[in-house]
């Protein structure tokens, strides 16, 4: 750790970077096409589910702006003299605000899209690989599997650990390990949604605004 760094240092990055993942970026997109994503697919707050239940476009545009925020965390932490491992605690604040944001009633999604910004944050020549192909598989396997995302992620992140492991590897093995642990923590939460929530994964939705009152409404529902 670096003589600069202290306690309140973490405290402020971890902050700053819960609040730049709370961003509600997939609700407000769902928003601007009449649909309120906690009421349609997974009722999750992800790209996976507007990619799915909105449009092709938006979920794209979600997918880069996660990813986006989860790098301008890490990037924003990094200019109080955060560095390596000592990233990973602002990179768990930024998935907890992607779970939990307060601007949606701590609702949120799943979390492996702003990983993957904050991991490229953190690593990104070691992960560029490793995301590039599992997104490749989230994209290839969209209307074939119930979480594409999350076999997307799983695929990339056994790329990441053959590549963290080689000789010729430059990444900190604590940041090795952190990234895999909070990549697991993902992972049970989102195991743990959907087996809570199974009947959303097994019913149709009818996108109907009419049928829908909280689409006209400025709350959640």
């Amino acid at each position: 750790m670096s003589s600069e760094v202290t306690f309140n240092t973490f405290l402020i990055s971890a902050v700053i970077a819960y609040a730049m993942g709370a961003i509600p970026v997939a609700y407000i997109a769902g928003r601007l096409y009449g649909v309120n994503i906690f009421k349609v697919g997974s009722r999750q707050a992800g790209a996976t589910n507007v990619f799915r239940e909105v449009s092709h476009r938006a979920g794209f545009a979600v997918t880069v702006i996660d990813a986006s925020k989860g790098f301008l965390a890490i990037l924003a932490v990094r200019q109080l003299g955060l560095d390596g491992a000592e990233l990973l605690i602002p990179a768990v604040a930024a998935i907890a605000g992607h779970w939990n944001s307060p601007f949606t009633k701590f609702k949120g999604g799943d979390g492996v899209t702003s990983m993957v910004g904050t991991g490229i944050g953190i690593a990104w020549i070691t992960l560029l690989g490793p995301i590039t192909l599992g997104i490749a598989i989230a994209i290839g396997l969209n209307r074939k599997l119930g979480h594409p995302s999350l076999w997307g992620g799983a695929a990339g992140f056994l790329l990441f650990m053959a590549l963290s492991f080689m000789p010729s590897s430059n990444t900190e093995p604590a940041v090795v390990y952190g990234l895999t642990g909070l990549g697991i923590g993902i992972m049970l939460h989102s195991m743990y949604f959907h087996r809570r929530h199974r009947e959303f994964f097994s019913t149709p939705d009818v996108l109907e605004e009419e049928s829908d009152p909280a689409l006209t409404q400025n709350g959640l529902g």
